[in-house]
């Protein structure tokens, strides 16, 4: 995800973290390759983002941690009203996956991708 894109979903109240659109499960595939083929591109798996075009439609997909003291609802709907308006006047669909909800402040030591 570019930065003002990540700038635009922390600014979402109740947004803790941004976590890459893809979760580790979808992204091992591409990473074993990358290790068993070294001359291969490495792969945008780890984008925070995943913004494609469908036919003439942009489909974003963002995973989120959600502070356990926000609405998660509303955190969701906020987030996916951020992104539409970002990319306004596009006609954009938003996926928005809540990956962990958690108080806000730092990640704790040993904590993993969602």
């Amino acid at each position: 995800m570019t930065t003002p894109l990540k700038n635009v979903v922390m600014a979402v109240d109740g947004v803790t973290e941004v976590f890459p659109a893809r979760s580790l499960w979808q992204r091992l595939p591409a990473r074993a390759a990358s290790v068993l083929n070294p001359r291969a591109a490495e792969p945008e798996n780890d984008a925070l983002v995943d913004v494609r075009d469908q036919d003439g439609r942009t489909e974003v997909t963002v995973r989120v941690g959600v502070s356990s003291e926000a609405r998660t609802p509303d955190v969701v709907r906020g987030v996916a009203a951020a992104v539409r308006k970002h990319f306004a006047p596009a006609d954009v669909s938003v996926k928005v996956t809540v990956a962990r909800i958690a108080p806000a402040g730092p990640v704790a030591a040993g904590s993993h991708d969602a």
